[in-house]
């Protein structure tokens, strides 16, 4: 590794976290390109894109759980819990299903498939209906703790098939499809972010028997801009929403969605090197629309 990677993996550590933290997800589609830049294998890209994750996630979302209702039939006990569940039961069966999809049809029907999911989670992020004002913490049923895990499960299949962080799919799942406010979906779908990497990093970090240091000095090397940067972009996102714009956050999450399936479309047609320089290229602008957009809002508050 050159030596200026121990300067632009932290770099792209920040940026990418921070993009991550404003919406509670993970960067996988900014760090996995550029690793490949540089030369890295697809499993170590991915191995290290996710357990940075971990470490980047981890502070924020321990901090927040004194301070989150573990009620009864609070959403972090009745709902993100249960969906944590079935992702853990499901998370590993997927790469089987993965390297049968491969062996079957070929990388670029699972490439297919991808943009499918990744599309239908961009018009529900954007046309799908949402909560936008709810105070109060919602009860959770019993129907839906058990709906609720099916989705884990669900989630955990698709996201180890198709590499994509859990929290993609959780947060449309949680805001869109059981009509969670944005102030109450949001440390749900960080929890579960958590829990996505860290069952699915500890595939790649002890795959085929071995302990990968590479993996988790890359890791480590990423996360050092990351643990920054995902709190800070959880503060932005949370500036929005006390300031009013819970709608328009909620709807531009689909910018992220945007450029996944662009990366994607891009791969199927075979401009790969060109689709990984542009994934740079996007989160910069997302980095610095981010930026204007919350100090937008602070000095046009909505009451």
């Amino acid at each position: 590794m050159t030596w200026y990677a121990y300067l632009i993996f932290p770099l792209i550590g920040f940026i990418g976290m921070f993009c991550g933290g404003f919406w509670s997800v993970g960067c996988g589609w900014l760090i996995v390109p550029t690793m490949l830049i540089f030369g890295f294998q697809p499993l170590e890209a991915v191995g290290a894109a996710l357990l940075q994750m971990v470490f980047s996630t981890a502070p924020t979302v321990l901090k927040e759980m004194p301070k989150t209702s573990w009620n009864k039939f609070s959403v972090m006990r009745s709902l993100a819990l249960p969906m944590a569940g079935g992702v853990i039961l499901t998370a590993f069966s997927g790469r089987l299903i993965n390297a049968y999809l491969y062996n079957k049809f070929g990388s670029k029907a699972l490439l297919c498939l991808f943009v499918f999911v990744m599309l239908f989670i961009g018009l529900k992020s954007l046309f799908g209906k949402t909560t936008q004002n709810q105070n109060e913490e919602p009860n959770i049923s019993k129907k839906q703790s058990i709906i609720a895990l099916f989705c884990g499960m669900f989630v955990g299949v698709i996201s180890s098939v198709l590499g994509i962080s859990g929290a993609l799919i959780f947060r449309p799942i949680i805001i869109n499809g059981f009509k969670i406010a944005e102030k109450h979906a949001t440390p749900a779908v960080r929890f579960l972010l958590l829990v996505a990497t860290i069952s699915g990093s500890m595939f790649y970090l002890f795959s085929g028997g071995n302990f990968h240091t590479n993996i988790l000095f890359l890791g480590a090397l990423i996360a050092l801009g990351g643990a920054f940067g995902f709190p800070l972009g959880v503060k932005y996102g949370n500036i929005v929403l006390k300031n009013g714009y819970v709608k328009i956050l909620q709807k531009s999450f689909g910018s992220i969605i945007l450029i996944i399936i662009t990366n994607a479309v891009l791969n199927l047609l075979d401009f790969v090197t060109f689709s990984r320089y542009l994934m740079i290229i996007c989160a910069i602008i997302l980095f610095a629309y981010i930026n204007f957009f919350t100090f937008y809002t602070t000095k046009h508050p909505r009451k």
